[in-house]
């Protein structure tokens, strides 16, 4: 893998990152914003690594209100050696991502 979840969330705890348009469209759509993203990636872990990209999508949790908890993925660039890219985050569907905690593809029915 080209860089630890450490560097990351290290970049991140120091405001080294950007929020990318697709990940503004799909919180705003789905009703979580940019501290959440922060949140999910910061006590997350990497399920899928793509090397060729310098991505990797993390699946974390965060808090919407003190009751109601939500799995976020949020899928994270790299490539500048100072700041990491928050390029898409969303809501996991259950269709397609086994339940809890959505960190492992549901395999596809034939």
């Amino acid at each position: 893998m080209g860089v630890k979840l450490e560097t990351i969330c290290e970049r991140v705890r120091h405001g080294g990152y950007f929020v990318k348009s697709h990940a503004v469209i799909h919180a705003f759509k789905e009703g979580f914003d940019e501290q959440h993203m922060v949140e999910a990636v910061l006590n997350g872990k990497i399920i899928e690594v793509y090397p060729i990209e310098q991505r990797v999508l993390i699946c974390g949790h965060a808090a919407l209100t003190e009751t109601v908890r939500i799995y976020l993925h949020v899928v994270c660039e790299y490539s500048d050696p100072v700041y990491v890219d928050f390029v898409t985050a969303y809501i996991p569907d259950e269709s397609q991502w086994q339940v809890p905690p959505f960190s492992r593809r549901r395999k596809p029915v034939r």
